[in-house]
């Protein structure tokens, strides 16, 4: 099942997002030590979830999990992925979001990170 989110939908997550996450001094400190434009992540941001929501196969699941670590070549302890993960879900908690569709994205934004985590 192809989630539904409209574009309006994945701008406001973004920006709740990293309204939170950039109040995180580990984020923070971690942002700017490899010169991180927070706009461009959010930029990054959007397009991510736009692919997870577009994407549905289990070769579009294999692809995205080689993509991220593609694009991630650090990996991320685990406690660092939990202030991650909680801080995506309190954004989505904030919204008006089709609980379903929130469910999904989690679940496959959850899937990813640990591919990251070590």
């Amino acid at each position: 099942m192809t989630i539904v989110l409209e574009q309006e939908k994945v701008d406001e997550l973004v920006d709740r997002f990293y309204d939170k996450l950039l109040k995180d001094s580990y984020y923070i400190s971690m942002f700017k030590e490899r010169n991180v434009d927070p706009e461009w992540l959010k930029d990054r941001q959007r397009a991510f979830i736009n692919r997870l929501v577009s994407e549905e196969s289990v070769q579009d699941k294999d692809k995205q999990a080689s993509q991220v670590k593609e694009r991630h070549p650090f990996q991320i302890a685990p406690e660092r992925a939990k202030i991650w993960i909680s801080t995506m879900k309190e954004a989505m908690d904030e919204m008006e979001m089709d609980q379903p569709a929130k469910e999904q994205l989690l679940e496959k934004i959850e899937f990813l990170l640990n591919k990251i985590v070590s």
